[in-house]
């Protein structure tokens, strides 16, 4: 989208909805030629008349041709009474403004059915490329090329909007990229114009991340292609569209690298490999041209805390205590009582470390250390050629077209160097993922070193270079502490994971989020992930966990940063329910109250055997999901939770240029609500279980949680009295 100079748009379909008008002209035309009008309107689209007179009516002499073609445009002059402009036409046209980006129309019709249309849509082009302007109709690109010659720039730097094949053809025989609507492969695949209209304006007015929406694939769970009952690459390419229709992004992919798949993925064999399992190398470039063409970012899952035991490296470096690899992980011999060098944990349960046996010609056997399974060693990152490793790592995949990575466990990295004893927390840690044996210990030497900020400057060196993206999870609650990982020099962004951590309180939830949006502009929000309870259960559950989940759906769509959704947070989904017996979580079988199989349950996406996610026996018990849960019921109802936060989204793509501001600002607007402002928007929200008194609106609202009617076309004015847990979002002057 940067190397855009110009945008060429179709007319009839793609810049205003005309086809109505054009199939009735071609329709009534065919009845009275005896002809079926299926056959004619195949043709007849992107073409001036006069091709498609000729070739339906091959027997006509010239004279004949040019009256049948008339009669046809007369048709089509005295029908544009329900002409409007296409969805998302004014956002693009606006955004094309306010980007100062020079854009044309180029179109089959006449100059007087052009401006006739387009008027009725409420649309005057800069320039006009007509039937008159060209000798030949599309597929032939002679219209493209002129229009590109009048506005001076490249052809190559111009961006095609059409959709019918015709058109598209037309774009691609003049060098010029393409965007396809209603489906067609173009070099880009849109919804509406109004996607465009983001794509472009990201790609020039800030860092394409910033203030975008994020989704999270936990891909085991997502979508299988291939019957067997496990997520994979394919199942997600499966469903592109719908994330593209939700109002997606950027999508971050859970670990699809070569695994033993003891932490289902997180324990990698191969750092450079994609795994089998998940469709392999093929599934992954398939995925991210699809991706790519849709407008998507793609983000990979950098797991380098540890490796799997079944990794060349660690298997040299248990090999000999003189093999080169031996430094890549940290040894160390037995305490004097032969037990473990300290006193580290796992957060899986147990000793953070596990004695190996004897190598070589030495009989004294070393522990190594693992902060999660023994199957997962710790990488020394204090070893040069580990960094110089995992950079190799960063280049081949940005080479492969990911726009970056989540980084897993970004702060574990970089331990103290002479691995003293953790002293005992005075009280437990308020944190869930891990045993309560874990939380009992304060981790002062094994996570959260300082030295770890070399590591990300450096990758962040690296990831500019490809202008890709590096988001942490930092698992640091203090958001003042967390913005130290974000900024200039490090990170682009981090979880901050308060809500996360949160169960339904209102007010810590407000003193929270104030504190965060204070802290830095640069930090993503997170309500729920594939380690933790979902949001819905821990706000209450039901309908009443829906409801508090979306209120913080909106707040959070205000902030300044990234918004994350995990698969199914849009379906307003609870924990599903796993029988004892039946779970896959490393850590649930350590700690049963712990498990994480509840939020990894698959995704239900349409009524029936295996709700859409496979056609077999899903690796994980479909969580007792009902076919309200599933994607393709709730597409369908206005008031169901997809179809609330697509609106959402949508609305705020729309309004993301009166975002410009990176600051938040409290409002008070009366006792029971929470006001939030940034730049000239602001959401209203009653978090309380109460309804709030009647207040006057301050400005129009065009989003409302509770009415699907409230729209920026239909705005809410006037006074209102919120119902709990009721959200508006307002549009300022």
């Amino acid at each position: 989208m940067t190397s855009v100079r110009a945008v060429l748009l179709d007319m009839d379909g793609t810049l205003v909805d005309s086809d109505a008008s054009v199939e009735r002209a071609w329709t009534t035309w065919s009845a009275e030629h005896g002809l079926d009008p299926a056959s004619v309107l195949a043709i007849a689209h992107g073409s001036p008349p006069g091709p498609t007179v000729r070739r339906m009516l091959p027997a006509l002499d010239d004279a004949a041709v040019a009256a049948s073609a008339q009669r046809q445009m007369d048709l089509q002059y005295e029908d544009i009474a329900d002409v409007v402009a296409a969805p998302g036409a004014p956002e693009l046209l606006a955004a094309l403004d306010r980007i100062g980006l020079p854009w044309a129309v180029v179109t089959s019709a006449d100059v007087r059915l052009a401006k006739a249309r387009l008027g009725a849509g409420g649309i005057e082009p800069p320039l006009l490329v007509t039937v008159e302007d060209v000798r030949r109709g599309k597929p032939d690109p002679e219209g493209f090329r002129i229009a590109a010659a009048r506005l001076g720039v490249d052809p190559a730097a111009c961006l095609v909007v059409e959709d019918s094949e015709p058109g598209l053809a037309s774009g691609r025989a003049a060098g010029m990229r393409t965007a396809a609507l209603r489906g067609l492969d173009g070099d880009l695949r849109l919804v509406d114009l109004a996607q465009l209209a983001r794509l472009l304006e990201r790609a020039r007015v800030q860092p394409w991340w910033r203030d975008a929406v994020g989704y999270q694939v936990y891909l085991p769970s997502f979508g299988d292609s291939t019957g067997n009952g496990w997520g994979d690459l394919g199942g997600v390419t499966a469903h592109l569209d719908h994330l593209v229709r939700l109002g997606v992004d950027v999508v971050w992919l859970t670990p699809f690298f070569v695994s033993p798949m003891r932490d289902h993925g997180y324990d990698i064999a191969d750092l450079r490999a994609v795994d089998p399992r998940f469709g392999g190398e093929e599934a992954l470039d398939e995925l991210l041209d699809q991706a790519h063409r849709r407008g998507l970012r793609v983000l990979g899952d950098l797991v380098v805390n540890h490796t799997s035991d079944a990794h060349p490296w660690f298997v040299a470096a248990a090999s000999s205590r003189d093999d080169p690899h031996r430094d890549f992980y940290i040894w160390r011999d037995p305490a004097p009582d032969g037990g473990p060098p300290n006193n580290w944990l796992s957060h899986f349960g147990g000793p953070a470390w596990t004695l190996s046996p004897a190598t070589g010609q030495d009989p004294t056997a070393q522990y190594y250390l693992h902060l999660f399974r023994p199957e997962q060693p710790d990488l020394n990152w204090r070893n040069p050629a580990v960094a110089a490793e995992v950079d190799a790592v960063l280049e081949h995949w940005f080479a492969r077209g990911l726009d970056g990575f989540r980084i897993d466990t970004a702060a574990y990295l970089v331990k103290h160097p002479d691995l003293p004893d953790n002293p005992e927390a005075e009280r437990p840690l308020a944190v869930a993922g891990v045993t309560e044996e874990w939380r009992r210990q304060e981790h002062r030497y094994d996570i959260h070193q300082p030295d770890v900020h070399a590591i990300h400057e450096r990758w962040r060196r690296v990831a500019d270079r490809h202008d890709a993206l590096l988001v942490g999870e930092v698992y640091e609650l203090d958001p003042v502490a967390l913005a130290r990982y974000v900024g200039a020099e490090r990170l682009h962004s981090s979880f901050w994971f308060g809500l996360v951590e949160s169960g339904w309180d209102p007010e810590r939830i407000t003193t929270m989020l104030d504190a965060a949006a204070a802290a830095s502009p640069e930090l993503a929000w997170v309500q729920s992930n594939h380690d933790r309870v979902r949001a819905v259960t821990r706000y209450g559950g039901g309908a009443l966990g829906r409801r508090r989940a979306m209120a913080l759906h909106v707040v959070t769509s205000l902030l300044p940063g990234t918004m994350w959704l995990y698969q199914g947070e849009e379906l307003g989904l609870d924990n599903g329910h796993v029988p004892a017996g039946s779970g896959a979580d490393p850590l649930g079988s350590a700690e049963p109250g712990q498990s994480r199989d509840g939020a990894r349950t698959p995704m239900p996406w349409r009524p029936g055997p295996g709700l859409g996610f496979t056609a077999g026996r899903p690796w994980l018990p479909d969580g007792d999901r009902t076919e309200a849960d599933t994607v393709a019921r709730q597409a369908v109802d206005p008031a169901s939770p997809l179809a609330t936060l697509s609106r959402l989204l949508r609305i705020r793509r729309a309004l993301a240029h009166r975002l410009a501001d990176q600051r938040v600002t409290r409002a008070e607007r009366g006792a029971g609500i929470t006001a939030y402002r940034r730049d000239g928007l602001e959401v209203l929200v009653t978090l309380g279980d109460e309804p709030a008194p009647e207040v006057a609106l301050p400005a129009p609202a065009v989003f409302d949680t509770d009415d699907p009617a409230v729209s920026p076309e239909h705005p809410r004015t006037g006074s209102v009295r919120l119902r709990p847990q009721q959200a508006l979002l307002l549009v300022h002057p």
